[in-house]
């Protein structure tokens, strides 16, 4: 199969989305206790400035603010790739796109918008070198991917991370999607904040397993 039919013979196998009490004795010591009970509030005030407490919003605002300008392969994209293996072929998207927007949309569910406007797939064969390109939003029909209703961090089956990336499986997939974070650092803030997602929007969580 030439890289040219390879190429539509991919992309039409594959769906296009997707938180000790002291008591004084006499003046003194009931003076220094009441002086401690004064202090405690200022004290968990100050603890709590240093560590917010983790919650479901602040986890998909740390995202909204890291998240755009790094880069992301949809699952719907990993997909295309798998196919090209499977037929023999090798495969790229470059540049890998953008996530442009990563903004919640309500409790459990952001956006993961990336814009492929500007993204090529190439593929080539192996065996007779010949390469084809194309244009990925003219083949997707779209200059972005993602999915328009969101994504609902309780439908994460499957979570890692390996270096600077981050790899999510979502329910119903066979392939993870990738976000390709700039530092190893930032990634394991990534995959913090998603697991704690993860975790806590699980409908199945209530259940006690």
């Amino acid at each position: 199969m030439t890289p040219a039919a390879g190429l539509w013979h991919v992309w039409r196998h594959v769906d296009a989305d997707q938180g000790e009490c002291m008591r004084g004795r006499g003046k003194y010591g009931y003076a220094l206790a009441v002086a401690l009970m004064a202090m405690a509030p200022g004290a968990v005030a100050a603890e709590g400035a240093t560590t917010p407490q983790r919650t479901v919003e602040g986890a998909q605002e740390f995202l909204r603010q890291v998240l755009p300008g790094n880069r992301y392969l949809s699952t719907m994209m990993v997909e295309v790739l798998a196919k090209a293996r499977r037929d023999g072929l090798r495969a790229q998207f470059d540049p890998l796109p953008p996530i442009v927007d990563a903004d919640p949309i309500a409790p459990c569910r952001s956006y993961l918008i990336g814009e492929i406007a500007n993204t090529w797939l190439t593929v080539r064969d192996p065996a007779t070198g010949e390469v084809t390109e194309a244009e990925f939003a003219a083949m997707a029909g779209d200059d972005h991917v993602g999915s328009r209703d969101g994504m609902h961090f309780g439908s994460i089956r499957a979570l890692r991370q390996d270096g600077s990336r981050v790899y999510l499986r979502f329910a119903g997939e066979q392939h993870d999607a990738e976000l390709h974070l700039e530092g190893s650092e930032i990634a394991s803030r990534v995959y913090a904040a998603l697991d704690f997602l993860r975790r806590q929007c699980d409908p199945a969580a209530a259940t006690g397993f």
